[in-house]
Protein backbone atom coordinates (compact mmCIF):
# COMPACT_ATOMS: atom_id res chain seq x y z
CA UNK A 1 0.00 0.00 0.00
CA UNK A 2 2.48 2.37 1.03
CA UNK A 3 4.86 1.46 -2.71
CA UNK A 4 1.53 2.40 -4.17
CA UNK A 5 1.06 6.29 -2.45
CA UNK A 6 4.77 6.87 -3.40
CA UNK A 7 4.18 5.82 -6.99
CA UNK A 8 1.12 8.27 -7.09
CA UNK A 9 3.34 10.66 -5.47
CA UNK A 10 6.33 10.41 -7.65
CA UNK A 11 3.96 10.41 -11.18
CA UNK A 12 1.82 13.43 -9.85
CA UNK A 13 5.04 14.93 -9.23
CA UNK A 14 6.04 14.01 -12.47
CA UNK A 15 2.97 15.64 -14.42
CA UNK A 16 3.75 19.19 -12.17
CA UNK A 17 7.09 19.36 -13.29
CA UNK A 18 6.21 18.33 -17.67
CA UNK A 19 3.45 20.97 -18.07
CA UNK A 20 5.51 24.31 -17.84
CA UNK A 21 7.98 22.99 -20.15
CA UNK A 22 5.17 22.31 -22.52
CA UNK A 23 3.57 25.82 -22.09
CA UNK A 24 4.58 28.98 -24.29
CA UNK A 25 3.47 32.87 -24.71
CA UNK A 26 0.78 33.05 -26.62
CA UNK A 27 1.20 35.89 -29.47
CA UNK A 28 -1.14 38.02 -28.84
CA UNK A 29 -0.17 38.60 -25.52
CA UNK A 30 2.67 41.00 -26.62
CA UNK A 31 2.31 41.80 -30.09
CA UNK A 32 -0.48 43.82 -31.92
CA UNK A 33 -2.02 42.09 -35.31
CA UNK A 34 -3.85 45.80 -35.75
CA UNK A 35 0.00 46.84 -36.07
CA UNK A 36 1.89 45.15 -39.45
CA UNK A 37 5.16 46.54 -39.18
CA UNK A 38 7.69 46.56 -42.56
CA UNK A 39 11.72 47.39 -42.17
CA UNK A 40 14.25 47.89 -44.80
CA UNK A 41 17.92 47.46 -42.88
CA UNK A 42 21.11 45.87 -42.51
CA UNK A 43 21.90 42.84 -40.49
CA UNK A 44 23.83 43.81 -37.51
CA UNK A 45 23.44 39.72 -36.00
CA UNK A 46 21.38 36.97 -36.22
CA UNK A 47 21.15 34.59 -32.40
CA UNK A 48 20.55 31.05 -34.27
CA UNK A 49 18.75 29.59 -30.74
CA UNK A 50 16.00 27.84 -29.12
CA UNK A 51 13.18 29.12 -28.80
CA UNK A 52 13.68 31.67 -31.10
CA UNK A 53 15.90 32.83 -33.95
CA UNK A 54 16.51 36.61 -33.06
CA UNK A 55 17.54 38.94 -36.21
CA UNK A 56 18.63 42.61 -35.08
CA UNK A 57 18.46 44.77 -38.10
CA UNK A 58 20.28 48.89 -38.45
CA UNK A 59 17.37 50.62 -40.08
CA UNK A 60 17.98 54.00 -41.40
CA UNK A 61 15.11 56.76 -40.06
CA UNK A 62 13.66 59.57 -42.28
CA UNK A 63 16.28 62.00 -40.86
CA UNK A 64 19.23 59.61 -41.34
CA UNK A 65 19.34 58.64 -38.11
CA UNK A 66 20.26 55.23 -37.43
CA UNK A 67 17.62 52.45 -35.52
CA UNK A 68 18.17 49.41 -33.68
CA UNK A 69 14.99 46.63 -34.39
CA UNK A 70 14.92 43.28 -32.97
CA UNK A 71 12.92 40.79 -35.14
CA UNK A 72 11.61 37.69 -33.24
CA UNK A 73 10.85 34.61 -35.18
CA UNK A 74 10.75 30.71 -35.42
CA UNK A 75 13.63 28.58 -34.11
CA UNK A 76 16.48 27.87 -36.17
CA UNK A 77 15.24 24.57 -37.68
CA UNK A 78 11.95 25.81 -39.67
CA UNK A 79 13.69 28.55 -40.53
CA UNK A 80 16.18 26.13 -42.28
CA UNK A 81 13.88 23.93 -43.46
CA UNK A 82 12.08 27.16 -45.60
CA UNK A 83 15.56 27.78 -46.83
CA UNK A 84 16.95 30.76 -44.64
CA UNK A 85 20.65 29.74 -43.43
CA UNK A 86 22.82 31.41 -41.84
CA UNK A 87 24.92 31.45 -45.39
CA UNK A 88 21.89 33.81 -46.37
CA UNK A 89 20.84 35.67 -43.54
CA UNK A 90 24.07 37.02 -41.92
CA UNK A 91 25.52 40.67 -40.81
CA UNK A 92 26.10 42.86 -43.60
CA UNK A 93 22.94 41.53 -45.36
CA UNK A 94 20.15 44.39 -46.29
CA UNK A 95 16.56 42.55 -45.41
CA UNK A 96 13.20 43.89 -45.41
CA UNK A 97 11.52 42.19 -42.76
CA UNK A 98 7.80 42.27 -42.31
CA UNK A 99 5.87 41.25 -39.28
CA UNK A 100 4.02 42.22 -36.07
CA UNK A 101 4.60 45.17 -33.37
CA UNK A 102 4.46 45.40 -29.83
CA UNK A 103 1.37 46.97 -27.98
CA UNK A 104 4.34 49.17 -26.13
CA UNK A 105 5.31 50.58 -29.57
CA UNK A 106 8.97 49.29 -28.79
CA UNK A 107 11.11 48.68 -32.08
CA UNK A 108 10.75 44.82 -31.68
CA UNK A 109 8.61 42.56 -34.31
CA UNK A 110 7.48 39.28 -33.70
CA UNK A 111 7.66 36.78 -35.98
CA UNK A 112 9.14 38.24 -39.22
CA UNK A 113 6.58 37.03 -41.65
CA UNK A 114 8.35 37.60 -44.69
CA UNK A 115 12.09 38.16 -44.85
CA UNK A 116 12.88 39.89 -48.99
CA UNK A 117 16.21 39.93 -49.87
CA UNK A 118 17.92 42.73 -52.13
CA UNK A 119 18.18 39.92 -55.53
CA UNK A 120 14.53 39.67 -54.82
CA UNK A 121 14.78 36.31 -53.14
CA UNK A 122 11.31 36.33 -50.76
CA UNK A 123 10.74 33.87 -47.71
CA UNK A 124 7.55 32.87 -46.22
CA UNK A 125 8.74 32.75 -42.50
CA UNK A 126 5.82 32.51 -40.17
CA UNK A 127 4.88 30.21 -38.00
CA UNK A 128 1.20 29.55 -38.30
CA UNK A 129 0.36 31.13 -35.20
CA UNK A 130 -0.24 35.02 -35.77
CA UNK A 131 -2.44 35.91 -39.20
CA UNK A 132 -0.08 35.83 -42.42
CA UNK A 133 1.46 38.54 -44.12
CA UNK A 134 1.18 39.57 -47.75
CA UNK A 135 3.93 41.65 -49.96
CA UNK A 136 2.10 44.62 -49.98
CA UNK A 137 1.68 45.04 -46.29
Amino acid sequence: MRFTRVCAALTALGIFWAVPTSSHHNFSVAFDVERPVSVEGVVTGVKWENPHTWIYVEVKRDDEQLEEWQFESQPPNPLRRKGVTPRILKPGVTVTLKGYGTYDRSRTIAAANIIVFTSGESFSIGSGRQPPLTDDQ
